[in-house]
């Protein structure tokens, strides 16, 4: 029996199993545990149909190796079968259940692992890689050891780093000084300075002559961590040996796009910030050494994929390019460039390792001293919850604060006539607080425009801001001191922390407001009130919505990769998963001596380089 045939047998699903036997240990007329009903055929008969199909199975049809079996103590897969349709006692039935869904996350995490490893080009780096996910260690380098440029830059900040942030470099430029390509995620809390730790990871390659890139999903956020970065560079001692920096987005002229293309493909650039634009195929790089993508889950598997593979694929040129001169190609000049991922969404790890399983986890779990917490406030959105926060907005714009008005859609809608739409709340905003200029922010606006409401509202000249969530991600107004979210309901837990990290970022006491359009779903909201830890957040977030899509078409639900398992009380399985794909993976980096493995793998996943 093919898998695929396995595949069609165990998605059929009993309600109800009319048996008087005692094999049936759910009793006659109980519910079948595991699967809901499809409906339109007789119970009994299907359990027949399924019953005379696994008795065709052979017992020899498990993929896995038996000593992986026994290891992690999984039951055959034959014999895990038979138990999840006609298990002897519950005891059965949870192992088979174990065993199904170990196998949703095994090969998930096998494929990822072996799509890395086949982009690698020498043994040691296969190694090296497999070691640095098997071990779960911190390892650092001491700040004396880091490169002199770094150094400058650290001297250069008008801050000191927290000690989360320290670690974070410190274990980041211990990887880049391995002969191995890192592939790291970083995640931290809102206002935690991702950014900064990032840059320094850059200047550690740009040190040692090499070039780095960074990836951000908006122009918003390419602006603005392009003038970060060259305000920080402003702030260093004189030195000649300053890296040269460009940006590169959807909107920069065709002739500077192509001045910027040739400097990137000389070297005569060091880092490049930009949006997708960093993965068109004329862009080019002489010894490109690090890519961090920021706000890793912005961007679809797709983007992140053709990103890697052109990584990948370059450096396999230069791999080839160096093995024809000199027949060696263990050069690290022609290794793989090291890849930093950056989320301002905190993942609960068990959710991180299903969706970033290919990668190394570093959190900063601290917020820089000084930050003064932010009072969060849950209304209803009838007439007496508008009435109390248009008098608390009227009271801080009174005080001299800026007030953003966060919004779930850009115009009315007929279909949903219950969201307040940001464009045509724009006049009722303005007549309710004359004196004070409103503003409006939104996805649909060119780049110029969303710029100059971004310039007037940080200048004061716009006091209110009316927007969509277009903001949740690096919109930063220090003085910003008060946010109110309409139709917060429609929000998940994770991204309302994120839009309430727009304000609480400077001198004032600031203050997060939501309004909910139902009474429900204020409980929900509610959360948010008693913590503004957003790992807890983001853990009780995937309690109340499920993990969504892989693939971030689906925000909320259940995974259509994981139709047995389930992230947020599997989690237990999924780390048996990830160490047995280790395991694997180490006995043979191409799966060549686990041929049925790789045939299984190969219809579940594709074997493909990412991005292809």
């Amino acid at each position: 029996m093919s898998t695929r045939d396995r595949y069609e047998m165990h998605e059929y699903s009993i309600d109800v199993l009319e048996d008087d036997s005692d094999s049936n240990i759910y009793g006659k007329g109980r519910p079948y545990p595991l699967y809901p009903s499809k409906g339109g055929m007789n119970p009994n008969l299907l359990r027949d149909i399924i019953w005379k199909a696994l008795q065709t199975l052979s017992m020899d049809i498990d993929p896995i190796p038996e000593d992986i079996c026994e290891e992690f103590g999984l039951l055959r897969l034959h014999r895990a079968y038979v138990g999840i349709h006609r298990p002897t006692d519950l005891n059965e039935a949870d192992l088979a259940r174990r065993r199904l869904i170990f196998d949703e996350f095994f090969y998930l995490q096998l494929a990822r692992l072996f799509q890395m490893l086949e982009a690698l080009g020498t043994r040691i780096e296969k190694i090296g890689l497999l070691d640095k996910f098997r071990k779960d260690e911190l390892n650092t380098v001491l700040i004396d050891d880091w490169s002199n440029l770094t150094k400058k830059m650290l001297k250069a900040l008008p801050y000191s780093l927290t000690p989360s942030q320290l670690d974070a470099v410190s274990e980041i430029i211990w990887d880049l000084k391995r002969p191995v390509p890192m592939n790291r995620l970083l995640q931290g809390d809102v206002g935690c300075g991702k950014t900064v730790v990032a840059f320094l990871a850059c200047m550690e390659v740009i040190g040692s002559g090499y070039q780095a890139a960074f990836m951000v999903p908006t122009e918003l956020l390419a602006i603005q961590h392009y003038e970060h970065f060259l305000s920080l560079l402003e702030n260093m001692e004189e030195d000649q040996f300053k890296p040269s920096v460009s940006l590169l987005t959807g909107s920069t002229s065709s002739k500077q796009a192509r001045i910027i293309r040739q400097g990137l493909q000389s070297g005569d650039i060091s880092l490049v910030i930009g949006t997708h634009s960093l993965i068109a195929d004329k862009v080019d790089f002489s010894a490109l050494r690090i890519a961090v993508v920021d706000e890793q889950h912005r961007f679809g598997v797709i983007q992140r994929g053709r990103f890697n593979n052109k990584l990948y694929s370059a450096c396999a040129s230069l791999r080839a390019g160096a093995a024809n001169t000199d027949g060696s190609s263990t050069n690290d000049a022609y290794m793989a460039p090291h890849v930093l991922a950056l989320t301002a969404t905190p993942i609960p790890r068990t959710l991180a390792l299903a969706l970033y399983g290919d990668m190394s986890l570093t959190q900063i779990t601290d917020v820089p001293p000084g930050r003064i917490p932010v009072e969060t406030c849950t209304f209803e959105g009838n007439e007496n919850g508008f009435e109390n926060v248009y008098q608390m907005m009227q009271d801080e714009l009174q005080k001299g604060g800026k007030v953003y008005l966060v919004y779930p859609i850009i115009d009315e809608s007929e279909q949903l006539p219950q969201l307040r739409a940001a464009s045509s709340d724009l006049e009722t905003i303005a007549c309710k607080f004359k004196g004070y200029n409103c503003g409006l922010l939104h996805g649909r606006m060119k780049i110029d425009e969303k710029d100059e409401a971004l310039r007037r509202f940080r200048s004061g000249e716009t006091r209110i801001l009316l927007s969509t969530q277009v903001i949740e991600i690096g919109v930063d107004v220090p003085d910003a001191s008060m946010i109110v979210i309409m139709n917060a309901e429609r929000f998940g837990i994770a991204q309302l922390h994120q839009l309430r990290g727009r304000v609480g970022r400077g001198a004032r006491k600031s203050r997060c407001i939501f309004l909910s359009s139902t009474a429900s779903g204020l409980n929900r909201l509610k959360v948010l009130e008693k913590s503004s830890d957003g790992f807890y957040l983001a853990n009780v977030d995937l309690l109340h919505r499920g993990p969504g899509d892989l693939l971030g078409k689906k925000q909320s639900g259940h995974l259509p990769e994981f139709p047995v398992a389930r992230l947020e009380v599997d989690g237990n399985i999924l780390q048996d998963a990830h160490l047995a794909a280790l395991k694997i993976l180490t006995i043979s980096h191409d799966l060549e001596q686990f041929p049925k493995l790789k045939a299984e793998l190969s219809m579940r996943q594709p074997l493909c380089l990412l991005g292809d």
